[in-house]
């Protein structure tokens, strides 16, 4: 089996590395067609929730719900769209309405789970319009729920939870991301969300057969002008009447025919050993320029596995140096057949990788020069070749010496005719008979190649299908990542949940990475910059680090703590040399920028640029964010003398 391949970065020394690889996996994970069933756009709304896509979620059950599918789980799950990501400080006065309309109305539903759930959203939503801040009625239906049900609260509600509700919860949302945070063999499987889906194995086609229609003609014409004048000289000798002459003549065809069929073997297989040896030498001497592009990009894998997977007891070097000729011509081979399907070498990689195991595996084998044995010609074809000749060749001078005294002309003429038309007749049928052999061995040959291929391929893929982590797996380990940093915080800072008035994260892409997506969800990305902000009375404690998702490591922590008043401003920034970032001003500093989406941001068949780039943003905390931050950089300190629903004078 191939191990994973490592996206090896072969930038040269004072090059900017961005984005190492990016793939969009063809997943149907989110897709919504015109003629979807309502539960159909439901289904898939929960999916995009439950994977950290709340708007995009609520617009999908929002149609559902529209289109005659409402119950309680369907309500249920909607509140969580809504408020997902969000405070109720972010709700819009229509989108509270909403809220309210939907706690009015749940004597309308069945009284299930669903029901129920439903009853302890609504009890919190209440509960903080009532300033009730510790929420004991609320907490007590939150901590009756079952544990699926509650989980989705706790989760999604995470921003609205606030204050001495939050310090009830808190615990066990800590310890869970403690627990989960390396669950499902996380460290073994994250790679393969980022590895691209490999392409189709390919072989190099045979190359078709050399010889035309014309070259048969040729062939039967020099056959038949041989076999006349063997014909005419036998006839010559028969009329001369000398025994010797005649027993000499009759040895001729039998003894042209072995020396014919066994020198033709001998030479087709010294040939096509010649031309297999070929694969397996390079020129030294014969520098050849190195190629741009996808060319210089598979030489560099073939020279990285080769040099990763060596035989016992073997230096790299020495192995690279041996390897050389096949390695160069399988390389040729992979850019011949890959180069124009504008193919990034990442999905050839397992391929590369393959080859060079198997070379590996041969060397061990003894197997990587079998093609010697192959085409070994027998001893007894030699010998046989060899005595037919000697015999071809006494026969004709004894015919020769026996018959020209008498018929000097005739004799010669015939003789010469023979010679030529066997040589070339020998000739044209060995050029067509060897073609076709060695067209249908390569075609053999290739056809087994590619089963071969095949095979690894549906290895390889399977073994990526099975490792590759969910959306719903991915979200669930950086929001446990997330958690922990904000524990982390916490505790720096001394700080418990009644004195932090509101929180925010925005998670960033950070250089250099790897990024994949499924088709119409969210970038994901191998290293995140992650910035926390926490709204306490005394100001903004903003804590910010790098996460390498892969490795699950915190590096390092930048805080940066400032007044309300410090923020002079806070405004978007968007363009397609930069993307999307904030540009967050203060008035004792440097604006600083923080990227959120980084440019670029390509839209695969059947998706929206908008929705694509809407989605990115709603998976990185944007809106929220933002509110916080323009309410503080508008207001100052007033911001937090609002309670949760916008009203002024509240007491916190």
């Amino acid at each position: 089996m191939i191990e994973h391949a490592d996206n090896a970065n072969v930038a040269e020394e004072g090059a900017a590395v961005g984005i190492q690889a990016e793939y969009v996996h063809n997943s149907t994970v989110y897709q919504v067609f015109a003629d979807s069933s309502p539960r159909q756009k439901y289904e898939v709304g929960v999916r995009l929730l439950e994977d950290g896509v709340p708007k995009r979620a609520k617009e999908l059950i929002d149609d559902a719900i529209a289109r005659g599918h409402d119950n309680g789980e369907v309500r249920f799950h909607w509140m969580l769209a809504m408020l997902g990501k969000r405070s109720l400080r972010d709700l819009t006065a229509a989108e509270r309405a909403q809220l309210e309309w939907v706690c009015q109305r749940l004597h309308s539903y069945a009284d299930d789970v669903w029901k129920q759930s439903l009853e302890a959203v609504c009890e919190l939503v209440n509960s903080l319009r009532r300033n009730d801040r510790e929420c004991k009625s609320a907490l007590e239906r939150l901590h009756g729920l079952p544990v699926a049900q509650r989980e989705k609260i706790v989760r999604h509600l995470d921003l609205v939870l606030t204050g001495g509700m939050k310090d009830t919860v808190w615990a066990g949302s800590r310890q869970k991301a403690e627990q989960r945070q390396l669950g499902n063999d996380r460290r073994e499987r994250v790679w393969a969300y980022f590895h691209p889906d490999p392409v189709p194995p390919r072989v190099r086609a045979p190359l078709e057969v050399s010889t035309v229609p014309g070259d048969t003609t040729r062939a039967k014409a020099w056959s038949v002008l041989a076999v006349l004048a063997y014909g005419h000289l036998c006839w010559l000798v028969l009329t001369e009447g000398v025994l010797e002459s005649m027993l000499a003549c009759a040895l001729i065809a039998p003894a042209g025919y072995f020396a014919a069929r066994h020198g033709l073997e001998w030479r087709y297989r010294s040939a096509r050993r010649r031309a297999k040896e070929n694969d397996f030498a390079v020129d030294e001497n014969v520098r050849r320029p190195p190629e741009p592009g996808f060319a210089n990009a598979v030489t560099h894998s073939f020279t990285h596995y080769f040099g990763r997977y060596l035989p016992q007891d073997v230096d790299r070097e020495q192995w690279l140096a041996r390897t050389l000729g096949v390695r160069t011509t399988l390389r040729d081979e992979i850019v011949e057949v890959y180069r124009e399907e504008r193919i990034k070498v990442d999905r050839v990689n397992w391929l590369i990788g393959y080859l060079a195991a198997d070379v590996r595996s041969q060397w061990t084998k003894g197997t990587l020069l079998r093609h010697r044995e192959r085409y070994r010609t027998d001893p007894v074809t030699k010998l046989v070749c060899s005595i037919a000749l000697v015999v071809v060749v006494v026969a004709t001078v004894l015919v020769a010496v026996l018959t020209v005294p008498a018929q000097p002309l005739p004799v010669l003429a015939a003789l010469t005719a023979m010679l030529t038309g066997g040589r070339w007749a020998a000739q044209r049928w060995y050029g067509i008979v060897s073609e076709e052999r060695r067209f249908a061995e390569d075609s053999q040959d290739q056809a087994g190649r590619l089963d071969e291929r095949q095979a690894a391929y549906e290895r390889w893929k399977a073994r990526l299908d099975s490792t590759r982590p969910s959306e719903h797996e991915m979200e669930t380990w950086l929001r446990c990542d997330k958690t922990m940093l904000l524990d982390a915080a916490l505790r720096h800072y001394g700080l418990v949940w009644r004195e932090v008035i509101t929180h925010a994260f925005l998670q960033a892409p950070s250089k250099p990475y790897q990024r994949a997506r499924v088709k119409n969800g969210p970038w994901r990305y191998s290293k995140y910059d992650i910035r926390l902000f926490l709204i306490t009375q005394d100001g903004v404690r903003e804590v910010s680090t790098r996460l390498d998702f892969e490795r699950v490591d915190l590096k390092g922590q930048e805080r940066n703590n400032y007044r309300f008043d410090a923020v002079s401003s806070v405004q978007v920034v968007e363009s397609a040399a930069t993307g999307c970032a904030l540009e967050l001003t203060l008035f004792n500093g440097p604006s600083r920028n923080i990227p959120v989406v980084e440019p670029g941001v390509s839209a695969a068949d059947g998706e929206s640029p908008a929705a694509l780039s809407e989605t990115s943003l709603d998976s990185a905390g944007f809106a929220h964010t933002l509110h916080i931050l323009e309410g503080i950089a508008a207001e100052g300190k007033t911001w937090i003398d609002r309670d949760t629903l916008g009203r002024t004078g509240a007491a916190r």
